[in-house]
């Protein structure tokens, strides 16, 4: 798990989790996102407004509960993500379901402990939050509007 201090802004987060894990600074605005495997590129995809609209809540979401951005990470914020609840994103039920049942093959017992953490948890970003909103919140003052459950 990855570690941010509860006093650090969510835009500071970001901008860690950006550097820890080598994302580029255009993320959010590309034409195209890259699946990987390793530092290698497996397939690329269009970076559609709904799928960027995700991604931005999703990548808060890894700060706050602290799963990194690797095939691990990736499938248990998918399961914590899907047991909060998706709402009507079918892009977000569509790139959940697709980790977990890859985090299910390669890494079962964090999957289900992560879907666990998630059903103890109140709710997630995607219910009803403004982004722009979020970024001057600290990590600990989200954790606790979203009732964030303790690993």
């Amino acid at each position: 798990m990855q570690s941010y201090h509860t006093s650090l802004p969510i835009r500071a987060a970001l901008a860690q989790l950006f550097q820890r894990f080598g994302f580029q600074d255009d993320a959010y605005t590309a034409k195209w996102f890259a699946l990987y495997i390793g530092k290698t590129p497996i397939i690329y995809l269009p970076n559609i407004p709904s799928r960027v609209r995700v991604a931005r809540f999703h990548d808060i979401h890894h700060v706050l509960t602290g799963y990194p951005a690797n095939w691990r990470g990736e499938a248990e914020i998918g399961a914590w993500e899907l047991a909060t609840g998706c709402r009507n994103s079918f892009v977000a039920w569509f790139l959940n379901g697709g980790a977990v049942l890859v985090g299910l093959v390669l890494y079962p017992r964090d999957v289900w402990r992560a879907f666990k953490r998630g059903r103890n948890t109140r709710t997630n970003l995607y219910h009803d939050f403004e982004y722009e909103l979020l970024l001057d919140m600290t990590v600990g003052e989200l954790r606790q509007a979203i009732g964030l459950a303790e690993a």
